[in-house]
């Protein structure tokens, strides 16, 4: 019994090792970071950490209070507050209050190695040996689009994308078919649950490309494979609904950013100038076996070596159903992938559902490598069992092939390294020893110089040499004076230490260039500028750049070097030489109005709010609707004793009825008491909350109770009942 559990547990442990030891700059020293890449520093890390602080007090945040004037965590998606893998993160012990770096770099090891596990499985499920399904692993997690992805919410959907696979094909091979559908589906749907909906897309439209390939070939009964199909996709809708329903839900109240000079409604087309610029380019075909060619986010590099096993694999077991439909997947992912370069991308642009949503075309390199990976175990099991002159005219011919290949890149590196032209000569000698060496190893093979086993650990190895001249090989030095970005974000904290200092909420408005990372949530504080995906419509409709509405608004400072607008004075200047201005017209927080007035539409609204004739101060409006009726007097005394993410108290004495007023996002969800009694919140101004209440003392309680996010837990909680269900009767 022991020696069965080694056996099983050898191929992850060693895959382990492998991983760990590859990624050796993160883990083995701290010479290095992956936190200075991208958005990370900017944008996901502050997302991070203010979720890991919440949960830290015992809170389960589902409100970002520090974002413009307030949005939902679940609806935003990105901050992937519905992934239980993040929850693990968010649990690790703080230094100080603050995330660890070594935790955020073994979290970041450990999600590469989740994904190559999870293709090791797949290669094992469809008879792959052992090495050869360690050498799928890596491929997949250590190349391509798992290892040129940094940005978390658009990597760890990926994890799961070769089990949506293995159950799929579990399920069209027959047994317990119901089961493997569900299990499929489920797996789908927690890619939706890691943040992103872009590489979801993409995925989901191959899994029903596969679906219709097999209801379409399979000599079982067409409604019956139809019958699993649905059950598969519906199983998918249940266990994404709880990132799903909140997204849908935001996604309708605000705008966000797609690469257009002004940001996009729901029911807004994406152009396909934007997809055509997010595109691999032609050029990245080669890219996928030349190091240093077109190298970027979502990359399809898998090196010479590895491609040669995928390629020999897709030959030599071609017979296999399996091995013809991950070759197919994997060239219809890099065709996909080119974009504006391939026609058949614009008709899925045109006819599919959501595929305009999904505006960077190259994530579908995420498909090629789901493909890929397994063909490389397939060539490699090939190799090691190679007999029969099929194999042997094969082999001869692909060792002339990098032969041939390695000299041409061999020579040519050279050429442009004495030519001093400025491209990646140094790294294509790598790639041209690759290309001998693997050569090297199929005659070797086909002589019978090296033994099976021997051959597959050196062809792990080649693997692992070529793709160390890619992966990670441009990782940030963790120093000030080369990558001084992450020190900067530890230079502020004076400034926010003096607003807090001041003992009255307020909120913060600061120069982006300057502070080019969301220091409201890294922070605490709640900032109004704030560089993210999207925004509230209701607020986006304001001119916001008039100082008249950023009065209204509530904005107390202003951050960075000289003043943003006029009647700023300075009253702080931090240690990073960035300087804290007041703004005295600012409005408190919260006050209370007597009057009130309708407007028709946004447009009039918008003048309305930017009018210095109206009186914000003593006079609401509200769209296409009258407000309550409210009585006039003075002598309102309110203020905030509490600003929590899903919770807000204000109390409020009142001399006759009036309206307080509380300058952050509308938005549903939101439930108000006075008193303990039920209060509806007013759309105040068009965008922000209001409650009515009567003359005397009130206790005004706000709490965030999103029906989209509770229903949403409810139901992904019972789809992973189900598929619990499922995996225990699939092993009966």
């Amino acid at each position: 019994m022991g020696r069965i559990t080694f056996r099983r547990l050898a191929g992850p442990g060693l895959l382990f090792v492998i991983t760990m030891l590859f990624h050796w700059k993160l883990v083995l020293t701290n010479q290095y970071t992956w936190l200075e890449a991208g958005d990370i520093g900017s944008l996901i890390m502050p997302w991070f950490q203010f979720q890991a602080g919440e949960w830290h007090h015992w809170r389960f945040p589902m409100w970002d209070p520090n974002s413009w004037t307030g949005q939902p965590l679940f609806g935003q998606a990105q901050p992937g507050a519905a992934y239980p893998i993040n929850w693990l993160l968010f649990w690790m012990p703080l230094k100080h209050g603050w995330l660890r770096q070594d935790v955020l770099h073994w979290f970041y090891v450990l999600v590469h190695y989740l994904a190559g596990l999870t293709c090791y499985a797949l290669c094992r499920d469809l008879g792959r040996s052992r090495l050869a399904s360690v050498l799928g692993g890596i491929v997949y997690s250590l190349a391509g689009y798992v290892a040129y992805t940094d940005s978390p919410q658009m990597l760890h959907g990926a994890i799961w994308a070769p089990l949506v696979f293995l159950f799929l094909f579990r399920a069209e091979r027959g047994g317990r078919p119901l089961a493997n559908a569900v299990l499929s589906g489920f797996f789908l749907g927690v890619t939706w649950l890691a943040g992103h909906h872009q590489m979801q897309i993409f995925l989901s439209l191959a899994v029903a490309g596969m679906w219709v390939w097999i209801v379409t070939s399979s000599q079982k009964p067409v409604a019956r494979m139809i019958w699993l199909a649905v059950v598969a996709f519906g199983m998918t809708g249940l266990t994404s609904a709880f990132q799903t329903l909140p997204a849908a839900e935001y996604g309708r109240q605000a705008v966000r950013w797609v690469g257009t000079e002004e940001p996009q409604g729901l029911r807004e087309t994406v152009p396909y100038s934007v997809h055509e610029q997010y595109a691999l380019k032609p050029i990245s075909l080669i890219g996928i076996f030349v190091a240093g060619v077109e190298h970027g986010p979502y990359d399809a590099y898998v090196g010479v070596a590895a491609l040669t096993f995928a390629v020999l694999g897709a030959i030599l077991a071609w017979k296999e159903r399996q091995v013809r439909w991950l070759a197919t997947i994997a060239l219809c992912g890099i065709v996909f992938a080119l974009g504006g370069n391939s026609v058949f991308h614009g008709m899925f642009y045109a006819l599919a559902p959501l595929v305009e949503k999904a505006r960077v075309p190259a994530a579908a390199s995420l498909i090629f490598a789901v493909g890929l990976a397994p063909l490389a175990a397939f060539g490699l099991d090939a190799m090691r069992q190679s007999a029969g002159s099929s194999v042997r005219s094969l082999t001869v011919a692909a060792q002339w092939v990098l032969a041939g290949f390695g000299a041409v890149v061999g020579f040519g590196a050279l050429f442009f390294y004495a030519a001093r032209v400025p491209v990646a000569c140094d790294r294509w000698i790598v790639t041209a020893l690759c290309a001998l060496l693997a050569a090297g190893l199929l005659t070797a093979w086909r002589t019978g110089s090296i033994s099976g086993r021997g051959g597959s650990v050196a062809a792990i190895g080649l693997v692992l040499f070529e793709l160390g001249n890619v992966t990670d090989y441009n990782l940030a030095t963790a120093d000030r004076k080369t990558h001084p970005y992450l020190y900067q974000m530890a230079e502020h904290f004076d400034l926010a230490s003096y607003v807090r200092g001041q003992g009255e909420p307020a909120r913060i408005y600061y120069d982006g260039k300057a502070i080019p990372y969301n220091i409201g949530d890294w922070y605490g504080l709640e900032t109004f500028d704030t560089y993210a995906a999207s925004v509230p419509g209701s607020l986006w409709q304001f001119d916001l750049s008039s100082p008249r509405v950023l009065d209204i608004l509530g904005i107390r400072y202003y951050f960075g070097l000289t003043p943003q607008w006029p009647g700023l004075r300075e009253v702080f200047e931090g240690r990073s030489g960035q300087k804290v201005f007041e703004n005295p017209k600012a409005f408190p927080r919260v006050w209370a109005v007597h009057g009130g007035l309708e407007v028709a539409d946004a447009r009039e609204a918008r003048a309305t709010l930017s009018d210095e004739k109206f009186d914000a101060r003593h006079n609401v409006f509200e769209i296409g609707q009258s407000p309550p009726k409210l009585e006039a007097c003075d002598g309102d005394e309110v203020w905030m004793p509490h600003h929590e993410p899903n919770y807000v108290a204000l109390r409020a004495a009142l001399p006759c009825r009036g309206m307080v007023i509380l300058t952050d996002s509308w938005f549903p969800g939101w439930r108000a008491s006075v008193d303990g009694h039920p209060a509806k919140i007013e759309k105040a101004y068009g965008a922000f909350r209001g409650v009515v209440v009567e003359a005397g003392d009130h206790t005004i309680e706000m709490r965030y109770r999103p029906w989209s996010v509770y229903l949403g837990a409810a139901i992904s909680a019972a789809a992973a009942m189900i598929a619990l269900l499922a995996a225990r009767e699939r092993k009966a």
